[in-house]
């Protein structure tokens, strides 16, 4: 399908999941191969679809005809593309706020709604499990799935000898473990473990976490941070 063909299909899918989306412009880079759209979303209207730059845009969502085309599939997350261990970190799925608007956490709340509902066009919304699926992230390959300000979740799975997070990682907000296959360690603050499947563990706020894989089979978990900050 052409690069327009996938952005309208997406904006018919969004349109019909939420007639009420907030209005205005957003705009699309698509490089590889070097296109523009743009997108006006106006109360009560479809939403219409043009190609080159609108001088109204807030925000411009950054990506590829590759990436673009496996989102359409429903082959990776759009929150998963989107994924990065630090903010100033590059995505397959990027974004970039126009007219010297300031990433303050309302703006960046309602670019990250966007993104997980414009280009997941299932109904009700599906995110594929599974490695393949995945992208690396703070060590570990990763599948992000729900956000929510206060609120973030992502599946994880580590091969033998590959870890989750580093020496002195911490968050200032509370954070959970759940096992769900495999088995490893664990280190939560002054605390090293054995986690296997079916346990979960709280993390609470300021303590270190870093888990690790010591089988043969992938340790897999999923994460979820919750709070102000999360």
């Amino acid at each position: 399908m052409e690069i327009h063909e996938l952005l309208q299909s997406m904006a018919a899918a969004y349109h019909q999941k939420n007639p009420r989306h907030p209005h205005g412009v957003i705009q699309f880079e698509i490089d590889p191969p070097g296109e523009t759209w743009h997108l006006n979303m106006l109360p009560g209207q479809e939403p219409r679809l043009q190609q080159g730059k609108d001088p109204r845009v807030r925000f411009t969502i950054i990506t590829s005809s590759d990436i673009l085309t496996r989102l359409y599939n429903g082959e990776l997350a759009p929150l998963t593309a989107a994924s990065r261990a630090r903010m100033r970190d590059p995505a397959p799925l990027d974004f970039r706020l126009e007219r010297g608007l300031s990433l303050t956490p309302e703006i960046y709340a309602e670019i990250i709604a966007f993104v997980q509902r414009f280009f997941n066009l299932s109904t009700p919304e599906r995110i594929l499990l599974g490695r393949e699926h995945t992208r690396r992230v703070h060590g570990g390959d990763a599948i992000a799935l729900y956000y929510h300000p206060g609120f973030r979740s992502a599946w994880y799975t580590l091969k033998k000898g590959e870890h989750l997070n580093e020496p002195g990682d911490t968050n200032p907000f509370p954070q959970a473990f759940i096992f769900l296959a495999g088995h490893g360690r664990a280190r939560i603050g002054d605390e090293e473990i054995n986690v296997e499947p079916d346990q979960a563990f709280y993390i609470p706020p300021g303590t270190e976490h870093i888990v690790w894989s010591e089988s043969d089979e992938p340790l897999t978990l999923i994460f979820l941070a919750w709070g102000e900050g999360a």
